[in-house]
């Protein structure tokens, strides 16, 4: 299956499990269907997304502290 596919099969999920996220009556959260969203929420791509990169320091030997 293509990463395009999978992406818009996962979308597709997103979108069926959040109609039963909540019970009949509208007001109590069904947490297991919850979790289940946010995970895909997590594995999508997200254009807003800030991409953060570990920082790493590196230690010029020329200017030790000796």
């Amino acid at each position: 299956m293509a990463n395009d596919e999978m992406l818009a099969l996962l979308s597709r999920a997103r979108a069926v499990l959040a109609r039963y996220m909540f019970e009949t009556d509208g007001e109590v959260i069904r947490d297991d269907i919850a979790e289940l969203c946010m995970a895909i929420d997590d594995a999508l791509p997200d254009p807003t997304r800030v991409l953060v990169k570990q920082a790493q320091l590196e230690r010029d030997p020329h200017r030790s502290a000796a």
